[in-house]
């Protein structure tokens, strides 16, 4: 497995020709968002080749700050069940590492949002995985563009066991970053579509 850096354009041809059928549309950012935060350094996106473009991942920075937020993370369709995901995510460890960061954060669609069944066992899943690889399950939720998050980590260092607090402003400190160039510099913009909080303080 060789873990490589990519560069818009590869980066675009992956948004057009993947993502659109990895995500849903409504967790899609606009390939217009993630040109403009590459280019301002606070973007940065990697490929998992093994024959080929196996997988790919995404990380969002802050301008400072002790974590950045896996921003997209998938495996090619047609390699999935093959343990290349639970082999991908820990590589990842030494790519995040080099941009200063101690823990990267996690966005998982909470199971309290689920819609039926299906949704429940399909984030569970999800879930279930991520703790598989390492990551950490908190007490901290988003609420992003109208889906609920919840936020696990994933250390990078020996004892990078952030706190709940901890979490709560490196969020927002990503958030603030990748979100305005999205909805427009207005505060009210942003808080219509983004709030961090312990999830006992959600607002329903």
């Amino acid at each position: 497995m060789e873990i490589k850096e990519l560069d818009l354009k590869e980066m675009q041809k992956i948004h057009t020709e993947r993502m659109a059928a990895d995500f849903p549309p409504d967790e899609l950012r606009p390939f217009s968002s993630i040109q403009q935060l590459t280019q301002a350094g606070l973007y940065r996106s990697f490929g998992c080749f093994e024959e080929g473009l196996a997988g790919y991942a995404t990380f969002a920075l802050a301008q400072n700050g002790p974590a950045v937020l896996l921003d997209y993370y998938a495996v090619d369709a047609s390699r999935r069940g093959q343990g290349i995901g639970s082999r991908f995510l820990p590589a990842l460890r030494g790519e995040a590492g080099r941009f200063g960061a101690r823990y990267f954060m996690i966005e998982v669609e909470s199971l309290e949002t689920a819609q039926s069944p299906e949704q429940v066992e399909e984030r569970t899943r999800r879930i279930r995985f991520y703790k598989g690889c390492g990551c950490r399950e908190t007490r901290v939720y988003s609420y992003l563009f109208g889906v609920e998050y919840q936020i696990l980590t994933f250390p990078l260092e020996e004892g990078a066991e952030p706190s709940d607090e901890e979490v709560d402003q490196a969020l927002m400190s990503v958030y603030r970053t990748i979100v305005p160039p999205m909805v427009g510099p207005s505060e009210e913009a942003f808080a219509e579509v983004c709030r961090v909080y312990r999830h006992s303080e959600a607002s329903r």
